[in-house]
């Protein structure tokens, strides 16, 4: 009789620590939009023009309310990869992605020195952004794709 009151018992303590540790288990409430997203195509709403960007390095990793938004580009020496990086805070709903007023510093890595806010917006543009404060329509978003529409862009994104 013991025996099998060890065994309750055990099976008790190991159930109570699964769900302690359980309990303690956050997300951020983001679903499918977190992760490492690739720019695949990038369409101009007002002239229909339409860029495949397959073979460009740019991606937005997402992580809780940050985003990192990343063009990789081949270094002219060939000594791998340089990059920029801006990273935003970002608000969102079930149908749309807002990114709050201004970046957050950064220093781009290129050439070791933070850009002025114009240079800055000319960098974002890649990104599909068209001014600081963009905010997005999401018409498509499930664990592999991603569809993005604001007033000038649609960008396709693939997960990695």
């Amino acid at each position: 009789m013991t025996s099998c009151f060890k065994d309750i018992f055990g099976m008790a303590l190991a159930a109570l620590a699964f769900w302690a540790c359980g309990s303690n288990y956050e997300t951020s409430g983001n679903g499918d939009f977190d992760g490492y997203w690739q720019l695949e195509q990038m369409d101009t709403l007002a002239t229909g023009g339409v860029t495949d960007m397959h073979d460009s390095l740019i991606f937005w990793a997402v992580q809780h309310r940050l985003v990192e938004l990343c063009n990789r580009q081949p270094h002219p020496r060939g000594y791998g990869y340089m990059h920029f990086s801006v990273y935003y805070h970002f608000e969102r709903t079930a149908d749309t992605l807002r990114f709050l007023a201004d970046p957050l510093p950064v220093v781009d890595k290129r050439t070791a020195s933070i850009p002025d806010p114009y240079a800055l917006l000319e960098e974002i543009q890649v990104y599909g952004f068209s001014r600081f404060d963009e905010t997005f329509r999401v018409l498509q978003l499930d664990d592999d794709h991603m569809t993005l529409q604001s007033e000038v862009y649609r960008m396709y994104f693939r997960k990695y």
